[in-house]
């Protein structure tokens, strides 16, 4: 039941080609885009023979390769004309089970306009005292890929969000734990402004309950209402499907993660979500529950999953970590209930105090590739948190 729900919901994001045991899309290139060069093409696959299936890459008819394990990444060379392409997987797992999708790109029109693509990051400088707040644009350094950027635009103090509150409601959260996140969640809500939108996501092993993205507080906090317990818990899924939300959103976007553990029933991988986390341009925020106050913040904790052996699941569990770094946020670790409200009121504090920064890649190819970004502080002592690179995508 829980997969063929979390099929059916990002089947309504992804337009996939479908069955029972196994599924497979195509997360990159989009449809409606224009690709040209090397094109870096990102296939996912679900169903309950995902992990014995291999995938088969077909290009304007030929096929490139076949790949027999995740993440089922390739690159293309598609050259430089101006035509279009069709893009073709073919997933196959043994007992003849296939499924197959493709998405054809078009050719660029002659009056199609070809825009500089700003480049927005969200920073959070933090020192000794707290966040520091008094910093003008001259403080700001941003590099990418070794190169100094030219800063042309830049903020201060509040910039409207887009946000998904991912809450984790499996049965180990039964009681007083799940009060204690449900109110952490309204106060989160309460720190709306005017422009901000969030979207509700209430998950176990499958999604439980979802409101659409609004603007008021009131409407979101029903869904937060008579919310029962219940089933295992799937963080890879529900988190890819909440930065799926997000791509068509405008602004600044954020997922506010909320679990007590860690995973143990999703169908896909880590390294399938940390791709779609360098693809999206959220930021990930983690409010982890320990479940043993006290250890280490580095500790990684020892469990078995339904899908993976301990080791497998400690890697996953470190991914996810590395992920949320990565997109600019942060993991919240909380020892104790009474400190859920702070932990989520803190993390919207800290929203409405970023710095924003914009400028103009001086590399302004759209090859797929990764560009690791820096930005840097002309202050002492400063520790900077920032989103560490984005995909550069057509």
């Amino acid at each position: 039941m829980r997969a063929a729900i979390l099929a059916l919901s990002l089947m309504v994001c992804s337009g996939a080609a479908w069955g029972s045991d196994l599924d497979v899309w195509i997360d990159y290139p989009i449809g409606d885009e224009f690709v040209h060069g090397t094109v870096q093409i990102v296939v996912a696959v679900s169903g309950a023979k995902a992990d014995q299936a291999t995938v088969e890459f077909v290009i304007d008819g030929e096929t490139l390769g076949t790949m027999i394990r995740r993440p089922f990444t390739i690159n293309a060379d598609v050259g430089n004309e101006n035509v279009e392409h069709e893009f073709e997987v073919i997933a196959r797992a043994p007992g003849g089970i296939t499924a197959r999708t493709s998405v054809r790109t078009p050719k660029l029109h002659v009056d199609d306009q070809l825009k500089l693509t700003l480049q927005q990051v969200y920073v959070t400088v933090g020192g000794s005292g707290g966040r520091v707040l008094d910093l003008e644009r001259d403080d700001f350094r941003v590099v990418e890929e070794g190169k100094d950027q030219k800063i042309v635009t830049f903020e201060r103090g509040d910039v409207p969000l887009t946000s998904v509150l991912l809450l984790d409601c499996s049965l180990s959260m039964t009681g007083e734990p799940l009060q204690a996140a449900l109110e952490g969640a309204s106060m989160f809500l309460e720190g709306m402004t005017d422009l901000d939108e969030t979207m509700l996501m209430l998950y176990s092993d499958q999604l439980l309950r979802a409101s659409d993205f609004n603007g008021d507080p009131s409407t979101l906090k029903e869904t937060l209402s008579e919310v029962d317990a219940s089933g295992g818990t799937a963080i890879n899924d529900h988190l890819y499907l909440a930065l799926k939300k997000l791509d068509a959103r405008q602004g600044r976007s954020v997922v506010v993660l909320f679990s007590d553990g860690t995973d143990v029933h999703s169908v896909l991988e880590m390294a399938e979500v940390a791709q779609k986390v360098r693809r999206s341009q959220a930021m990930i925020y983690w409010i982890y529950l320990r479940l043993r106050p006290g250890e280490s913040v580095d500790k990684v904790p020892s469990y078995m999953a339904t899908w993976r052996d301990m080791e497998s699941s400690q890697n996953e569990f470190r991914k996810l970590r590395e992920a949320v770094n990565e997109s600019g946020g942060r993991v919240q670790v909380v020892d104790h209930l009474e400190e859920l409200d702070d932990a989520f009121v803190g993390i919207m504090s800290e929203l409405r105090e970023q710095y924003v920064i914009g400028y103009y890649p001086t590399d302004q190819s759209k090859d797929g590739s990764w560009r690791e970004v820096k930005v840097r502080v002309k202050r002492s002592g400063a520790k900077v948190q920032a989103r560490e690179g984005y995909t550069a995508y057509p």
